[in-house]
């Protein structure tokens, strides 16, 4: 089991709609609870007037469903306020404090809705209006990367958002057509989730395609144009047979050396070049992995095999980064970004390989040297965690 924690898209500011509905939810689940146990509130009757179902609706519930959760199990209120906590702040950051609480509660009800209107039984919880947010990211962050941690074994993780929202999605999917044939009783709201994850990312699609919200290169619209332009990419370069030996970007790397690269790597080598001209270094390191996935000690330019490794880094990709870089390294021994590299390298082993032995090895290169007060305090502070018994500091 992964639990999220939150992605590797950091917003630099404070989200403030996203922990009042975390604090609001949890207060009302628990608050609710231990009035119930003191005689001040009958349960039953809270739940019936709070909860949404087509009998008797009243206007309110809608949106107060949102905030009841089953009073037997904490594990669906600490579900959804986790994934909740996890998606919201950068969603929040990018629709804004109003419009994000406008989409959370409006889908929420439309997915509520949805759900009682299907199955004619009454419905609870947030995971409706949570499924809206998370969709939302989706559309805003489809490469992002959730950070988060393994139960089993226990054990901190990365894993994309695309395969984690997919794989719950497919889950719901399976589980709507069980419960309607009659296969199994799962009692959640599959539906609402699946119509929350649809209205969040059908919303935000809509306000980035009208530009309602302005596009950057994280949003759905980018990976579409990447996907196209790494298409076209390829069919120019196989047209125009360029990667030989004597095209725009040689098979050999050091002067005189043989190449004995097939004309796939090659034709590979051409196209990273023209996506790093096009400074799309996402498709240039997606490329990049197909080439030494073939051929595993394959060297790109300096330049482009430093913005390579640092692309690789920045996504996660920790164990191919610290493979490009030590590839740069050893073949731009005197390149003037060597230290940078070397640092980057030192960082992704220490911090996120826990290879603390190599990196401190690697830290050696420093001694008696200084590199500017901010690069010498992350020296420092590499060494100390570096070190036995050491840790992020």
């Amino acid at each position: 089991m992964f639990i999220p924690l939150g992605t590797d898209r950091s917003t630099g500011r404070k989200a403030t709609i996203v922990p009042v509905l975390v604090v609001l939810n949890l207060a009302i689940y628990f608050g609710g609870l231990a009035m119930a146990r003191s005689g001040d509130l009958d349960l039953e009757r809270w739940y019936d007037e709070g909860s949404l179902s087509l009998a008797g609706m009243r206007w309110w519930q809608p949106f107060s469903y949102q905030f009841l959760h089953d009073p037997s199990s904490i594990f669906h209120v600490l579900s959804n306020m986790v994934f909740l906590w996890a998606f919201g702040a950068v969603v929040e950051w990018r629709l804004g404090h109003l419009g994000f609480l406008a989409l959370y509660l409006v889908g929420g009800a439309l997915a509520g809705l949805l759900q009682t209107a299907i199955t004619g039984g009454g419905v609870i919880g947030a995971s409706g209006s949570v499924s809206v947010v998370a969709g939302a990211f989706l559309a805003l962050y489809p490469r992002g990367t959730v950070v988060g941690y393994w139960i089993i074994p226990p054990t901190p993780g990365r894993l994309p958002a695309l395969w984690l929202l997919g794989l719950y999605a497919a889950i719901d999917l399976v589980n709507t057509c069980t419960d309607f044939c009659g296969v199994t009783r799962t009692g959640i709201g599959t539906i609402a989730h699946l119509a929350g994850l649809l209205f969040g990312l059908g919303v935000c699609v809509a306000l980035l395609g009208l530009k309602v919200l302005p596009r950057d290169d994280f949003d759905l619209f980018f990976l579409i144009r990447q996907w196209k332009r790494r298409r076209d990419l390829r069919a120019v370069a196989i047209a125009a047979g360029v990667g030989t030996a004597d095209g725009p970007v040689a098979g050999r790397v050091r002067a005189g050396a043989q190449s004995q690269e097939t004309p796939t790597q090659m034709r590979l080598r051409a196209t990273i070049a023209a996506a790093h001209r096009e400074r799309d270094y996402v498709l240039a390191a997606d490329l990049y992995q197909e080439l030494v996935a073939t051929k595993p000690d394959a060297v790109l330019p300096a330049e482009i095999q430093l913005d390579v490794a640092n692309q690789l880094a920045r996504s996660g990709k920790d164990r191919v980064a610290a493979a490009a870089y030590t590839l740069f390294l050893e073949r731009f021994r005197t390149h003037p970004a060597g230290d940078d590299a070397r640092l980057m390298l030192a960082v992704v082993l220490i911090r996120r390989l826990g290879e603390a032995g190599r990196g401190a090895e690697l830290l050696r290169e420093f001694d008696g040297r200084s590199l500017g007060a901010e690069r010498d305090a992350l020296v420092a502070a590499l060494r100390a965690e570096a070190a036995p018994g050491g840790g992020p500091r």
